[in-house]
């Protein structure tokens, strides 16, 4: 656009633009928030009496997740061995390889993948740690080696021993940084409960974008 006196109207405002832009770049900000704390945790201490293992156990079941404690590796296989076939669970869905072989010892039906023609789809791994303050699950690539296995299911098993329970999610992500020096490890996923969403009618619906149930069974070391 041309203005009355000839000139590009068009390039007089972009040069207007860029000088404001210009001058943005140079000046320097005055700091607004000088004094916040960004190093203190802001986090409630864990209580002494509880520790990390309650904790986590409380604030993963206010989460809606169902929680199985075993007191070694024998219970727990002995427990899949017989939760499988009395919730028509077989055979589990399961492409985690520490996972593969425990189920092949205690004699747990699973598959590579899943099983379409199941009422559920029922998946089972193990994990890196689980998270006292939100009571969550660090599961990577390491454990799974598929995406899907923690996308997809309608139920995600998850097993996990009382070592692997830390407070929060700095010190999970600390010792996961540490693994990295010995180990590739290309994706890790916090779970924190199911997802939720509302319906049409503005009822909560559970499991939408994943699992509607999650369960955790922790082993005593």
């Amino acid at each position: 656009m041309w203005n009355r006196n000839g000139s590009d109207q068009g390039t007089t405002n972009k040069e207007q633009i860029l000088a404001k832009l210009r001058n943005a770049l140079i000046e320097k900000p005055e700091a607004q928030f000088e004094d916040i704390d960004l190093r203190t945790d802001t986090w409630k201490p864990i209580k002494e009496e509880d520790g990390n293992a309650i904790t986590f156990v409380q604030n993963f079941k206010d989460l809606g997740g169902i929680f199985i404690y075993l007191e070694n590796e024998a219970e727990f296989g002995e427990c899949i061995k017989q939760l499988a076939p009395q919730n028509n669970w077989e055979p589990l869905w399961c492409t985690s390889h520490k996972m593969q072989e425990l189920l092949m010892k205690y004699g747990v039906k699973y598959c590579d993948t899943p099983d379409k023609d199941l009422k559920h789809i029922v998946s089972i791994t193990d994990c890196d740690y689980l998270v006292a303050h939100t009571g969550s699950i660090i599961i990577s690539d390491q454990n799974t080696h598929n995406r899907k296995a923690y996308t997809e299911p309608d139920i995600l098993l998850v097993m996990a021993h009382t070592n692997q329970i830390v407070g929060g999610l700095k010190e999970a992500m600390r010792n996961q940084k540490g693994r990295l020096n010995s180990h590739a490890i290309t994706q890790s996923v916090i779970i924190t409960g199911t997802t939720r969403s509302y319906d049409i009618e503005q009822e909560i619906v559970q499991g939408v974008f994943g699992p509607r149930q999650i369960a955790v069974f922790l082993i005593e070391d």
